[in-house]
């Protein structure tokens, strides 16, 4: 008499496993489709691909990798006069946020001091040639900011941070009139929808929101892991 004996595949406790890891799996993908925006695709990348760089906009446009500490960049910050009568700090202080999230990427970045020095001297950036000749500075970045506000329009209950505008980085490394090497222009809310005053003060909400701009503003120029990315 002749037993057939299954092959090893085909057992039943391998079977059940199959059954097993193809319901978990579904399950996660459902629980997945359940989280919204971006954070889905984090979710998705980091449990598949682990944690990956995504590569700088400044490095993809110019194939210059600032991180290695060779080339040198100095950032200037402007605002209109109906920004800067209500926030007269606001170009400062996201100058110096900035810096020090760029000092930690090891990006030779010329100290903010200076530049401001710099600036309340001549009292305008001019073409920036002069500024990069007197750092003898590789790149300007120059931020120009259009709006910017932490409160709700028609709403003294209500706080959202907002900010738009454009950034330029000049190549000043070989003529004496330096030539745009990448743009962007940018665009934030923090928190997404207005939260009520009372939750936060105004001045934590505030500085908050200003880390929020400049680290979104300095990963235009290194490469960061996809779970550092701002949204």
């Amino acid at each position: 008499m002749l037993i057939k004996v299954p092959k090893h595949s085909d057992t039943l406790p391998n079977r059940r496993a199959r059954s097993r890891n193809l319901l978990l799996l579904s399950l996660t993908l459902a629980m997945l489709c359940c989280v919204p925006g971006c954070s889905l695709g984090v979710m998705f990348g980091k449990m598949f691909f682990g944690d990956p760089k995504v590569k700088s906009q400044f490095r993809t446009a110019t194939d210059v990798d600032l991180t290695k500490g060779e080339k040198s960049i100095l950032i200037t910050c402007s605002a209109p006069h109906s920004v800067l009568s209500r926030y007269p700090s606001i170009q400062i202080d996201i100058l110096d946020r900035m810096s020090r999230h760029l000092e930690t990427r090891n990006v030779k970045i010329i100290s903010s001091d200076k530049v401001s020095a710099w600036f309340d001297d001549h009292g305008d950036w001019g073409d920036f040639s002069a500024l990069a000749e007197h750092f003898n500075a590789d790149y300007v970045m120059n931020i120009q900011i259009e709006v910017f506000r932490l409160d709700v329009p028609d709403s003294s209950n209500l706080q959202q941070g907002k900010i738009s505008g454009n950034i330029r980085v000049l190549d000043c490394q070989s003529s004496a009139t330096p030539s745009t090497a990448f743009e962007r222009t940018f665009n934030l809310a923090y928190p997404d929808y207005p939260v009520p005053r009372e939750n936060k003060s105004e001045r934590l909400f505030a500085e908050q929101f200003q880390d929020r701009v400049s680290l979104t503003l300095a990963q235009f120029l290194y490469d960061h892991r996809v779970s550092e990315t701002v949204h």
